[in-house]
């Protein structure tokens, strides 16, 4: 029983140091709120709202490129477990034109694939070096999504 707790307390470590080991705009996944938010506000300015679940921005430039809104989304530990980017168009065809600029720019940093489902259309997902899901860009509607988490 001792060894089976012993493992389990090794592996949960590893598994907790590996996702904070991740993060989104230079700050880890599993962060506290006290961390992240201070962090987030130094780099996107004041946020649009924010309650103990998420901190939203609007009109923010990530990474070279211009989004309509940065989601930050904490778990109910008050860990950083989500960033999303998300740009807003007129219609789902331009949504989908800058969903590929995305995945091309992503693509020469990060293996991506791409895959699609019935409901939303084509959708990529892009991996970190070890090969672990790093973030996803889709579309739904008018709009396009490129979220990070530690999945």
């Amino acid at each position: 029983m001792k060894k089976l707790f012993l493992l389990l307390f090794v592996l949960f470590s590893f598994l907790s140091t590996y996702a904070q080991e991740r993060s989104v705009a230079g700050i880890p996944f599993m962060s506290t709120t006290e961390k992240a938010v201070p962090a987030l506000i130094s780099l996107f300015g004041q946020p649009s709202s924010q309650t103990k679940e998420e901190v939203v921005f609007g009109k923010v430039f990530y990474d070279g490129e211009k989004y309509d809104e940065a989601k930050f989304v904490f778990d109910g530990k008050g860990r950083l477990v989500q960033g999303r980017f998300r740009n807003i168009f007129q219609n789902h065809a331009k949504a989908v034109v800058r969903m590929n600029q995305i995945q091309k720019k992503y693509a020469i940093i990060y293996k991506t694939t791409q895959d699609e489902n019935p409901d939303d259309g084509k959708f990529y997902v892009g991996y970190d070096k070890d090969g672990t899901r790093l973030f996803t860009i889709t579309t739904f509607r008018n709009r396009m999504d490129f979220q990070f988490g530690p999945f």
